[in-house]
Formats: structure tokens, C-alpha cells, sequence
């Protein structure tokens, strides 16, 4: 499982608000941080949703490292509802860490709903289908947050259902990544039917092969055809592959295997 930051927005600010993000401030050159960084991630593992685990590696985010005043690495930082609520400096052991967490923690932050549960069980197991099931049970009520992810689920096959359970939302500004995705969708769908011409380029053949895997559900495939396509060249479609790969996160969500197998690739790609 990757923790690496892929999207600030997405990863700290949005998730922020649902439930605690804690933040590890590491580089590779950094002794101490070797030593945390597998206790924080083990506890994350073993965490069951209740708070997001976020790696930054301040020589690739040295910006990030100044915006939240780290003076020193390892550095964590747990934020909630857009404020930094505790942290500490250094590599400790397990005990003190579990200790932190438990004394820093909001208690009701991090506890899922009913049908999170459920659809997050489902998309852990790689099964989409069941994930849907899972989610229309609890459609006839459905919050922003389960419209929003509905309408992933109705991805890619389902532009005008995903299209309603948009529509559905009301702070659409908490969602803006979903929204995008849809857009993302609905413009590799135009480019899959012929409807938008490429520029021809040694690339464009395995991008037009990774749009057509994408409305197959070949969702491996599409993530390894774009991806390849991101590391020759990123400006293929307006900046396509990589916008089609964060598409394909949103559909198959943060806790499928495809997603946690893909995402660090797909960051490290980007640099």
C-alpha cells in the first residue's frame, strides 16, 4: 500500500474534512526518517479508515515543507477540518506513537456510514459490481458524498447516470475532482467514437488503445497504456494521460487494489 502524496487538494485539504490526515514529512537521505516511516505506515494500515496516513517528501515538495513550518524531519503533522490539531518532530517508537494518536485523535473522526463500509469492502476486493449493489441500496437517501461516489461507480459506462448523481450534489466545490473526472469521461468517450481527431504521434496509438481499454473496463490496461503514454509525452490530448489517470483513481476508488498498485507509479511519472 502507497501513502505517497499524489494530490494535495484531494489527499490532505479534501480528506481533511471527513477525518483526520496525518502528515509525514520524510526524505530519502533522512536516517530517522527510514525509522518512522514503517511504524506510522503499519499503524496506518491498521487504522480501519479512522485517519489518512499522507507521506511528503519535502525534496520533491519543499514548498509544502515551508507552507506547513517544518523545521526538521521527520515531521508529523495531524490535520482536521483544515487546521494542524497536534504534532511532533523525530523518530519514535511504536508506544509513544499509539500513545499520540489516541490522545489526538477526535473521537468521532474517521467513522464511516453504513454504505461506506459496505462499498469500500467491495472496492478492497476489486469488485466494482458489488460495489454499485452495494451503494444503490442506500441510494433513495443519498448524501453529496454518496451521489459523488454513484456516480464513479456508474463510470465509464454510464455517462448519463453518473451525469444525475452529479447533478445530485450540492456543495459541488467539495467535489470538484469528481466533476472533472465525469468531464475527463465524457471527452475520452467523444475521443474513443471518433468524434475529436489526435495529432498523430509515435504515442497516440497507445493512447488511443488505453481510451478504448478504459470504455472496455480494462482498467489495468488503461492505466498502464496512459501512464506510458504520460512518461514520452504528458501533452498528448491537452494533457490527456494524466487526467484520464486520475479519472480512473476516482472510479475505482482509494482503496482498490488497482489504485493502490498504480497511484505511486503514476505520481512518481509525473516528475
Amino acid at each position: 500500500m502507497s501513502f505517497e502524496l499524489n494530490d494535495f487538494q484531494k489527499d490532505v485539504v479534501e480528506a481533511c474534512r471527513v477525518k483526520p490526515v496525518v502528515i509525514d514529512f520524510w526524505a530519502p537521505w533522512c536516517g530517522p526518517c527510514k525509522q518512522l516511516g514503517p511504524v506510522i505506515e503499519k499503524l496506518a494500515g491498521e487504522a480501519k479508515g479512522r485517519w489518512k496516513l499522507v507521506k511528503v517528501n519535502t525534496d520533491r515538495h519543499p514548498e509544502l515543507a515551508t507552507q506547513f513550518n517544518v523545521r526538521g524531519i521527520p515531521s508529523v503533522k495531524m490535520v482536521y477540518e483544515g487546521e494542524i490539531i497536534a504534532e511532533f518532530t523525530g523518530a519514535k517508537p511504536e508506544p509513544m506513537i499509539r500513545n499520540w494518536l489516541n490522545e489526538n485523535l477526535p473521537d468521532s473522526a474517521g467513522e464511516e456510514t453504513g454504505w461506506e463500509e459496505s462499498v469500500n469492502e467491495k472496492l478492497a476486493a476489486g469488485d466494482r459490481k458489488a460495489a454499485l449493489k452495494s451503494a444503490e441500496k442506500h441510494a433513495k437517501d443519498a448524501d453529496d458524498a454518496l451521489s459523488a461516489k454513484l456516480a464513479m461507480l456508474h463510470l465509464p459506462g454510464s455517462i448519463k447516470k453518473a451525469e444525475k448523481w452529479i447533478e445530485n450534489i450540492d456543495e459541488k466545490l467539495k467535489f470538484e475532482i469528481e466533476i472533472e473526472s465525469l468531464n475527463t469521461v465524457r471527452h475520452l468517450d467523444k475521443v474513443n467514437r471518433g468524434e475529436i481527431r489526435l495529432n498523430g504521434s509515435d504515442i497516440t496509438s497507445t493512447y488511443q488503445k488505453a481510451v478504448q481499454d478504459l470504455f472496455d473496463k480494462k482498467f489495468e490496461e488503461a492505466l498502464e497504456g496512459f501512464i506510458q503514454c504520460l512518461q514520452v509525452d504528458r501533452t498528448i490530448d491537452e494533457d490527456g494521460p494524466r487526467k484520464a489517470c486520475i479519472a480512473i483513481f476516482q472510479m475505482l476508488g482509494d482503496v482498490h487494489p488497482l489504485t493502490q498498485r498504480y497511484r505511486r507509479i503514476f505520481s512518481m511519472s509525473l516528475y
